[in-house]
């Protein structure tokens, strides 16, 4: 999906690529043991923006009697309250929108709060601010109803114990200044000047640290995925044995580590242990099969058989820890994820098991193309004469070495945004008892 001006750091949504038609798979095996967070959903603060910023838009909406579109517009402008707030008083940088943001408030501490596109603190808030990419993870974990936009009551009785309460404190009795500023078409927010009470206090809501109210009901909500959790557990015992793994990053070999642990819990855990394992299965076929896709799109020109040389030469003459005869029995759950491309996969993990190169690089050609057909889109590369013909070039593309091959993971699975946000949860908890 091309972004149009002004792109923000953050905007980007990982995985918007997806040429080989991955992301359905490693999805469908992701959600196996996290069932509601989404590449992009990490940030507990960001939860924390979209609970208060549906709150005060329901506010609002009952004082007014207005419909959906009012709910939208004060969400999008309490998002931007939150932000530059967040910036000028916390001096907090973790929140979508932070270059629109640092450059208004750069210029002076008085900006306009407003649902119109110039004001807007990312190239389009809808889409790629909170409404757009957490409202689906808060409602999957119980935060927002299915069939509609608005809070659930358990959600709604947190704000009002946790959020209203402290404005209540800070002087600014059930937040109703706050409706007052989302309830007309424009604010002029004066951070140095009427406003600056105000200000302080909504900054005080996303303060870094999380007291002990927040981390029970975030720790319910997001890292077990609440009442709604379709993991059948298994999401809760992933988050637990996520805080304990080096800091350094997710591989494989650290999945296959959480396996282990998960075994030597007894057998309440062994239905994580299982699908830990098919994560390093599927991720075993995958992630090199995308690389050698990519190495593809940086050889315009050449004949298979030289990219099947340039294979050989990094990764020697086969690929022997991916287990063929595992991914097969995953047979039936590839196909639920692929339909009628999963036997093509199979013969591309039997391909690169046994040394094919040449015979892999046919069939991810052949993938690509049923992929974009289904799109209504032009492949990416087609083989004319033997030689590779490329309409969407990659040129940096290079072979991951082959010693890293074991460990290669390039899709997330949903596993880094539990981690990051059980570890927000609960690492404030530590350093509180340190």
């Amino acid at each position: 999906m091309p972004f149009l001006t002004d792109l923000d750091s953050r905007a980007a949504i990982k995985g918007s690529r997806d040429p080989l038609g991955l992301q359905a798979v490693w999805t469908h095996f992701g959600r196996k043991v996290v069932g509601n967070l989404t590449t992009v959903s990490n940030s507990v603060r960001g939860f924390t923006t979209l609970l208060l910023g549906y709150y005060f838009a329901e506010q609002g909406r009952d004082l007014d009697g207005t419909g959906g579109e009012s709910i939208l517009n004060a969400f999008l402008k309490f998002e931007q309250l939150a932000a530059y707030t967040r910036l000028y008083v916390n001096h907090d940088r973790d929140f979508r929108g932070i270059d629109r943001v640092a450059k208004r408030l750069g210029d002076a501490p008085r900006v306009a709060i407003s649902a119109e596109p110039r004001h807007q603190i990312l190239s389009n808030q809808k889409i790629y601010g909170l409404w757009g990419l957490f409202s689906v993870p808060a409602r999957t974990s119980g935060l927002l109803e299915r069939e509609d936009t608005v809070l659930t009551p358990g959600a709604r009785a947190f704000v009002r114990e946790e959020y209203v309460t402290r404005l209540d404190r800070a002087g600014f009795k059930d937040g109703k200044a706050i409706v007052d500023v989302l309830r007309g078409q424009r604010e002029d927010l004066h951070l140095e000047g009427r406003h600056k009470p105000l200000a302080r206090a909504v900054a005080g809501l996303f303060t870094t640290r999380l007291n002990a109210h927040e981390r029970e009901r975030y720790r319910h909500y997001l890292v077990y995925g609440g009442d709604r959790d379709s993991t059948r557990g298994r999401q809760r015992q992933l988050g637990e044995l996520l805080l304990a793994i080096p800091s350094e990053g997710l591989d494989l070999a650290v999945i296959r580590g959480l396996a282990r642990q998960a075994r030597r819990r007894g057998h309440d855990w062994t239905g994580l242990a299982e699908c830990l394992d098919d994560i390093v299965r599927i991720e075993s076929l995958i992630a090199p099969a995308a690389n050698v896709f990519e190495l593809v799109l940086a050889r315009q020109g050449l004949e298979v058989a030289e990219v099947a040389a340039d294979l050989r030469k990094q990764w020697g003459t086969r690929l022997g820890h991916l287990r063929v005869d595992e991914l097969e029995v995953l047979g039936a759950e590839i196909a639920a994820a692929l339909g009628d491309t999963a036997d093509r996969w199979l013969a591309i993990a039997r391909g690169l098991a046994g040394g094919d190169y040449e015979s892999v690089l046919r069939l991810l050609v052949e993938q690509n193309e049923a992929v974009m057909k289904a799109r209504q889109g032009a492949a990416w590369v087609r083989l004319t004469r033997g030689r590779f013909e490329v309409r969407y070039r990659e040129e940096s593309a290079a072979l991951v070495d082959g010693r890293n091959l074991r460990g290669l993971l390039r899709h997330s699975y949903f596993i880094d945004s539990l981690w990051q946000v059980a570890v927000e949860v609960t690492e404030v908890e530590k350093r509180e008892h340190a």
